[in-house]
């Protein structure tokens, strides 16, 4: 099920507390992903569809200058408007596997932004531009060297939690949280009302 932009509007109209109580209350399992370092404009909240990446250790008998990893391509061509790219590097912060050349590729093409389960470089390069990033760390250290790609949009699993393409991820400065498409209406409604019921709370402190 595509996210309309009806949806997407309402989704950026909410926080992540918002939709993480509503999906507690209806008793799914959780889907909040944890550790994350949120690189971007202060106060801006992500919404989109994923775009999976899985990275690996290069092979034993893989050459260290030779070039596998394509996330170059995904944030070139690869990922589509609207889309957030998760990269599943395995947690792994010694190389980074994002960048500043990577958003600015990724933003003028409508990419709604990056997940990454490993790290970054060019942190304070990415802070200055509007483009969310979220990550595990940072290092100076190309991806190349180290790593690989061995799919795109297949399923991956960060912290527990299995994302396959299509799935609606939401960031904000507190954290990341996982929609099932299929679900999106009642999560949406649903957090609506968390939301309405804390600003009746709030309210009362106005007084």
């Amino acid at each position: 099920m595509p996210l309309s932009d009806n949806n997407r509007d309402a989704f950026l109209a909410l926080q992540s507390g918002h939709i993480s109580d509503a999906m507690e209350e209806m008793e799914l399992p959780r889907t909040v992903l944890h550790g994350y370092t949120y690189l971007g404009t202060p106060g801006a909240r992500m919404v989109g569809i994923a775009y999976t990446v899985q990275q690996t250790p290069k092979h034993v008998t893989t050459g260290r200058l030779e070039a596998l990893v394509s996330h170059a391509d995904v944030s070139r061509e690869l990922a589509s408007e609207g889309e957030v790219i998760l990269i599943d590097a395995g947690g792994r912060t010694d190389s980074g596997t994002w960048g500043e050349n990577h958003c600015m590729r990724a933003r003028p093409r409508g990419i709604s932004g990056a997940v990454i389960n490993g790290a970054t470089r060019d942190a304070h390069e990415i802070k200055s531009l509007d483009f969310p990033v979220f990550c595990k760390g940072v290092s100076p250290v190309k991806s190349q060297w180290d790593l690989e790609t061995i799919s795109h949009n297949q399923p991956i699993n960060l912290d527990g939690v299995q994302i396959r393409a299509g799935d609606i991820v939401f960031g904000d400065e507190t954290g990341i949280i996982i929609v099932p498409p299929e679900m999106q209406n009642q999560i949406l409604d649903a957090a609506q009302r968390v939301r309405e019921k804390e600003a009746e709370w709030a309210k009362g402190y106005e007084k």
